[in-house]
């Protein structure tokens, strides 16, 4: 694990995968000091369980995060057999396996211009927004992944440590969901999670510090400064 230091550390903040015996922990980065590492809003996955391997449970986790079992977590440093960023553990752009989407991030309204893709919805007007960025990575996804007849849901549920957390997954529409066609793929939201959604723009951005999606909704009052939930 090497030597714990008092400066700022460049894990802070971070989604990391912390790896002891057959057991992976994902979780953000809080602390590591006097031989403990702490993490925060960390799930966790032995291997074998639900009949996945600890590989396939952290390919998932990369692309559409995680459901939190605990709040927080203190590992002791010395169980630990290897610490690094969710996203290492994958191939970068231009490798021959497609690169997976990290953690969902929340953000506040980014004053910078973007290119937006073209949307329309039927029955109602667009209530989200993708950038051409954002978009270009979901039909890149939907393509290497063979998800034939499956579009990009965008959800929100409660959670998080600001009451309300966004949820990304493939998925097929089901009866009711507000439907946003986008070139090449659709976006299906339920209809209430569109209360909350309505107005936010999706991006996407590559690279750690980039932290993949990331919704920009200028309805939340707060957003957490993990950048991962969000109140209204």
């Amino acid at each position: 694990m090497g030597t714990f230091h008092d400066t700022a550390d460049p894990l802070h903040g971070i989604t990391v995968v912390a790896e002891s015996g057959d057991t992976v922990y994902v979780g953000r980065c809080h602390a590591r000091e006097n031989g403990t590492i702490l993490l925060l809003d960390v799930d966790q996955h032995t291997n074998g369980e639900d009949g996945k391997t600890n590989q396939e449970y952290l390919t998932r986790a990369a692309r559409f995060g995680v459901w939190k079992k605990h709040e927080k977590l203190t590992l002791k440093a010395d169980d630990v057999s290897g610490l690094s960023p969710l996203s290492d553990h994958f191939p970068r752009p231009g490798a021959k396996t497609a690169p997976v989407v990290e953690t969902v991030a929340a953000a506040a309204p980014a004053p910078v211009a973007k290119e937006l893709a073209t949307l329309t919805a039927d029955p109602v007007e667009a209530p989200v927004q993708l950038t051409e960025a954002a978009a270009t990575e979901v039909r890149r996804l939907l393509e290497t992944e063979e998800r034939e007849g499956q579009g990009l849901r965008l959800a929100v549920s409660g959670g998080g440590c600001s009451g309300l957390v966004y949820k990304v997954e493939f998925d097929t529409q089901n009866e009711g969901d507000i439907v946003v066609s986008c070139e090449g793929f659709d976006v299906l939201m339920d209809r209430k999670s569109t209360i909350y959604l309505r107005g936010v723009t999706l991006d996407h951005q590559q690279g750690l510090s980039g932290r993949g999606f990331q919704f920009n909704n200028p309805n939340a009052s707060n957003t957490c400064g993990c950048g991962e939930s969000f109140s209204v």
